[in-house]
């Protein structure tokens, strides 16, 4: 059988190829060429599709090949049935192209009232879980004005309601609950509508620059952020929140005196009003006693009345950096106000040269106590000392001083033994004392930018430095000097001083002196006193000064070149009559815990009210002296330990030995020993033997 030509139309009357053909077979060639059209047709109607851009396009219609015979070597009948083929195929394009247009405009549309959708559904969801749960974040939303659909969140028709406790409804009128949080910050919020008064509304990081008055409806709201706003002035509303517990208004436009009614909101515990232009704080602000944390940082505060006569004793928290202030405690009027609460200080980056007005505050009778604070930040000022107030500060840890005026180390600062970060830069310290070395608890040390003559050598770490300076107490033998001594001579008659043909550079021949235990020893020298000009020869920095079997009657003043570095003082076997005292009494031995007074003449020992050198002393010996009674109380409050055996006691009172741990008071006349005694825990040794009485 002759194969057709695909794809080809038989046109009636045509003549075929051979004449000699049988009409068979003419009826099974256009039988052949009838199904092959049918053919064609079809696959006209299902073409295959190839996607481009978002059209289909059918490759029939874009393949010649389908429109004209496959092995025609010349035009045939049936390239007169393929133009309107090809034109229909053209026309599909168009078509195609059209609809796919169109859908795509469609699919953005869609998209966007989907999306439109969706947001209103996630709002919806937001809202619902709100009711139930009492919080509600609509934060991060571009907002320009709060929702409708939060506004209305309350709204209940009367008509929906019905009681249905299966379970199975979705939104159960009788349990929401009151909304207590809600968070609308970072969006682009100018007004509030007076509703919110519904609301306990957190707004901070907004436009706004005003509060509707039902704002101050509020009388539970506890807690509000209206900070990084625009608000120039504290709104009217604001001082009637009477439960208002904490306040946000930091990095705002207010500006002059806050408003006297700030008073009012007596329950604050959290202010914060940093970073805006205020210039100066109401008298009212004391009767803000609940105050735990107060941030006051950034403004231009010349003073802050009342601060320490207020009576915020909660004050936990007080940062008042960068003003413009050049006393911290203003109006004490030489009284003494503890602030026992307060854990954090931050004056840095003002004018301050004082932390009070009194300059006659002591460590007797400090004008402002700390007891409990651990930071002390205090740098970028203009101090020189501190005064006392370190010796109030016993548990601090963090003391940065960086960039002030001090000449020497804030007395006191020795003594802290917790003290871990110590920022020392940028001052004009000529020393480091090797005392610092003892204080192990440091992790940093900064000392950099000072006028330092004895600066640590070698790695700078904080490690490295504690352990030169402790590396500096090498022991020394200065009668094996390599310069030549003089061989002291032999006399018995008193001294004034230090004589000059007994002495070297450093004190000659005097008896060797221990630098590793920093102890300068002047016993057996029959002296009287000790010059300036003795000391200055000296080439360390003492800690223990032996002055026993000398004919001194009082502590010689020029030790006073040493106060902060002497930890104990060895005086037995001298003429001391009275406990060792100065007519100058700022004149102070901060870190002396031991003092030896043994075979003197003293008949008595200072009591409570009295002032004496040693704050910190915590041992006292005065064995063999001619003491006759105790003080009810002495002015040592850290006093352990305290020896007293061969006096001329007669009778003792239990508060006497208070905290102590050791006492020894044998060997006296003692006719009575009290049995409240047994009451004083602390006591671990108690020697009494030697006394008149037979039964305790």
């Amino acid at each position: 059988m002759r194969k057709t030509s695909t794809g080809s139309t038989p046109v009636r009357g045509a003549k075929t190829a051979k004449s000699t053909s049988s009409a068979t077979s003419q009826k099974t060639s256009t039988s052949s060429t009838t199904s092959s059209l049918q053919s064609n047709q079809t696959s006209l109607k299902k073409p295959s599709t190839v996607k481009r851009s978002g059209a289909s396009v059918s490759q029939n219609s874009l393949s010649p090949k389908n429109a004209s015979p496959r092995n025609s070597r010349s035009p045939s009948p049936s390239s007169a049935t393929s133009k309107p083929i090809r034109a229909t195929a053209s026309s599909s394009i168009k078509d195609a192209i059209a609809q796919a247009r169109l859908k795509k405009a469609t699919n953005k549309t869609s998209t966007k009232e989907e999306e439109q959708e969706i947001g209103a559904k996630s709002l919806n969801v937001i809202v619902k879980q709100a009711k139930s749960s009492g919080r509600i974040n609509i934060s991060h939303r571009s907002l320009k004005a709060i929702p409708e659909e939060v506004w209305r969140m309350y709204e209940v028709d009367p008509k929906s309601i019905t009681i249905d406790f299966s379970g199975g409804g979705s939104d159960v009128w009788y349990e929401t609950v009151d909304l207590v949080r809600m968070v609308a910050a970072d969006n682009q919020l100018e007004v509030i509508d007076k509703r919110i008064a519904e609301f306990n509304a957190l707004l901070h990081n907004n436009n706004l620059s005003s509060l509707p008055k039902e704002f101050g409806e509020l009388q539970s709201l506890t807690t509000l952020n209206l900070s990084i706003n625009r608000f120039s002035d504290l709104p009217d509303c604001l001082t009637t929140l009477s439960s208002l517990v904490e306040l946000q208004l930091s990095s705002n436009k207010l500006t002059g005196v806050l408003d006297s009614s700030f008073g009012n909101l007596s329950k604050l515990e959290i202010l914060d009003i940093s970073s805006n232009e205020i210039t100066g704080l109401p008298k009212e602000i004391e009767n803000l006693k609940n105050l735990r944390k107060l941030n006051l940082a950034k403004n231009k505060l010349k003073e802050i009345p009342g601060l320490a006569t207020s009576g915020m004793r909660n004050l936990e928290e007080l940062e008042i950096s960068e003003n413009k202030l050049e006393i911290v405690f203003i109006g004490l009027n030489g009284q003494t106000v503890e602030l026992h609460s307060l854990k954090r200080l931050d004056i840095r980056q003002n004018r301050l040269k004082a932390l009070d007005e009194s300059q006659n505050a002591t460590i007797f009778h400090p004008t402002i106590k700390l007891p409990k604070l651990k930071e002390l930040l205090a740098s970028l000022n203009l101090f020189e000392n501190f005064g006392p107030l370190l010796h109030t500060t016993p548990d601090l840890e963090i003391l940065d001083i960086g960039d002030n005026k001090f000449r020497e180390l804030p007395e006191g600062l020795l003594t802290l033994k917790s003290l871990k970060r110590l920022d020392l830069s940028n001052n004009d310290l000529k020393t480091l004392p090797a005392e610092l070395g003892m204080l192990t608890a440091l992790d940093f040390l900064g000392w950099e930018g000072n006028p330092i003559r004895n600066a640590p050598k070698g790695p700078k770490s904080t490690a490295a430095v504690l352990k030169t300076l402790r590396d500096r107490l090498t022991t020394v033998d200065f009668e094996n000097m390599d310069e030549p001594t003089i061989p002291e001579r032999a006399t018995n008659h008193a001294r004034t001083s230090i004589d000059t043909d007994v002495k070297t550079s450093a004190l000659g021949t005097v008896s060797q002196q221990n630098i590793s235990s920093r102890t300068l020893d002047l016993s057996k020298k029959s002296l009287t006193t000790v010059s300036e000009e003795d000391l200055q020869e000296i080439t360390f920095e003492p800690s223990t000064v032996l002055l026993g079997f000398n004919l001194l009657q009082t502590i010689p003043i020029s030790f006073k070149l040493f106060r902060t570095n002497i930890t104990c003082f060895q005086l037995d076997h001298n003429k001391f009559t009275t406990f060792p005292t100065f007519e100058d009494k700022s004149i102070v031995f901060p870190n002396v815990s031991r003092l030896d007074l043994s075979a003197n003449q003293l008949t008595s020992l200072p009591d409570d009210s009295q002032q004496t050198p040693f704050p910190n002393l915590q041992v006292l010996n005065v064995n063999n002296c001619r003491i006759e009674s105790l003080p009810t109380k002495f002015p040592f409050p850290k006093l352990t330990t305290f020896l007293a055996t061969s006096n001329l006691l007669t009778s003792i009172t239990p508060p006497t030995f208070e905290n102590m741990e050791v006492v020894d008071i044998s060997n006296n006349n003692i006719n009575f020993l009290p049995p409240l005694l047994g009451d004083i825990t602390t006591i671990k040794t108690l020697l009494v033997e030697g006394n008149s009485f037979r039964v305790p």
